[in-house]
């Protein structure tokens, strides 16, 4: 998922040792292609990058309204950060973009008139049913408004209701899977090494699905458990091998022309992938279990305080046991800000992020647009899974385009050095007394 950006310098193993910091992590998805780095802004021989026009500004807006996609009043975001604190936005291609005279309600084609106040949209399958799957997207992704669907998924829920560990060992147990290994419940998350933020994603490895259950047993032997073991992914082109739909009921023909992946989530909660965005859109499916959403609006998309970081894998050594080993890939969708524990001393634009929170249950679906950042809980009864199918596809709405090319400007570069004599400002929000 590494990708390029703008503003940083040097070779890979140059910012590697400036550089200790990673992460990684969700309900993941696939990889974007790279674009070759430029020249930080300001450094010998860099070019200077430029600002926004007037002009581009004023075309911005006004296909914005010409797209019929309105807009909303403007929050002032959170204030000037307290003056002993270094802007963390001062490492990013545009320092001024997040905080001076940007209208991001009107730049971003905010959808305040489209769903009410701290909530998304409810459908309901017979609805799509009956409208058509691009009466569906015309009304969620190309709005970039997220939606719960209810019945979506009925049939293929109903076919798994009730299936313990035992079930799925007897139908799927030959399946072979991609499982992770976390020291907890937390999949991913940015850690500190030598003032310097990383991503840490889970050891991840192929194997049986019957070979999963066993890991899961035997990881909770003790309490609290050794491990944390969940499925992030099945090689199954289609996913027919499990008895699941290729494709999302009632809307396969607006997913299938760009359809770039299919996902297959399985996990003995607790499981949590931290807050991160895809690139892609996406229908979730819930297929056994319920999963809460958190999700921040990307029409205030700096609120997050979005980051570029070196990713630190973990590498299992034995049961409840890993070593951290950096790489000099680079991640770019999960942010600074903690949804669930918010640092506002050190985050002072979350105050201002559009948060929502919605359950998925079994039988129901989530659309999810493009660049929405989400943080995902799993959750299911004693002795059963909770079992998920993702399916990612490009729409090209011009709402996804835009975020985009405001995503790619705007960023805390966690790859750089802190500036003489300022904390960086991807540091943990406690740190240890010799961190400073």
């Amino acid at each position: 998922r590494g990708r390029s950006h703008r503003g940083r310098s040097g070779s890979a193993q140059e910012r590697q040792r400036s550089s200790t910091q990673g992460r990684q992590g969700q309900e993941s998805t696939p990889p974007m292609p790279k674009r070759p780095p430029a020249a930080t802004p300001g450094a010998p021989g860099a070019a200077k990058v430029p600002r926004w026009s007037s002009a581009s500004v004023a075309s911005a807006i006004a296909l914005a309204y010409a797209a019929g996609l309105g807009s909303r009043v403007l929050l002032t975001a959170g204030g000037d950060p307290p003056p002993s604190t270094a802007d963390a936005f001062s490492h990013t291609t545009h320092p001024d973009m997040a905080t001076d005279g940007f209208n991001w309600t009107q730049l971003s084609m905010s959808r305040a008139n489209n769903f009410p106040s701290g909530t998304i949209k409810y459908l309901d399958a017979a609805t799509i049913k009956e409208r058509g799957a691009m009466h569906a997207w015309h009304t969620t992704f190309a709005r970039s408004i997220p939606a719960l669907v209810s019945g979506l998924g009925d049939d293929v829920a109903a076919s798994f209701s009730g299936w313990r560990r035992e079930d799925y060992r007897r139908h799927w147990g030959e399946k072979d899977v991609v499982v992770a290994f976390s020291p907890d419940e937390m999949f991913q998350r940015g850690v500190l090494r030598s003032g310097l933020r990383r991503l840490q994603a889970p050891h991840r490895q192929r194997m049986r699905f019957d070979a999963f259950l066993d890991a899961q047993a035997e990881s909770e032997r003790v309490i609290p458990p050794l491990e944390h073991v969940a499925v992030q992914q099945s090689p199954s082109r289609d996913l027919s091998d499990f008895g699941l739909p290729p494709l999302p009921p009632f809307v396969e023909e607006l997913v299938s022309p760009t359809l770039q992946a299919r996902n297959l989530w399985v996990a003995a909660p607790p499981k949590t992938s931290v807050l991160h965005y895809d690139w892609q859109d996406s229908v979730l499916l819930q297929v056994s279990g319920t999963k809460r959403f958190t999700l921040i609006d990307p029409a205030r998309l700096h609120t997050a305080y979005p980051a570029v970081m070196l990713m630190e894998n973990l590498v299992r050594t034995g049961a409840g046991q890993f070593e951290p080993r950096l790489t000099s890939r680079e991640v770019d969708n999960f942010p600074l800000a903690n949804i669930t524990h918010p640092d506002y001393d050190r985050h002072p634009l979350l105050r201002d992020a559009h948060v929502m929170t919605v359950e998925v249950p079994a039988g129901s679906a989530l659309f999810l647009p493009a660049y929405w950042f989400h943080q995902v809980e799993s959750f299911a009864a004693p002795g059963e899974l909770n079992v998920a199918v993702n399916y990612w596809f490009q729409g090209h709405s011009l709402a996804t385009r835009l975020y985009r090319t405001l995503r790619e400007n705007v960023f805390v570069n966690c790859t750089l050095p802190a500036a003489p004599g300022q904390l960086h400002p991807c540091r943990n929000s406690v740190l240890p007394e010799d961190e400073g």
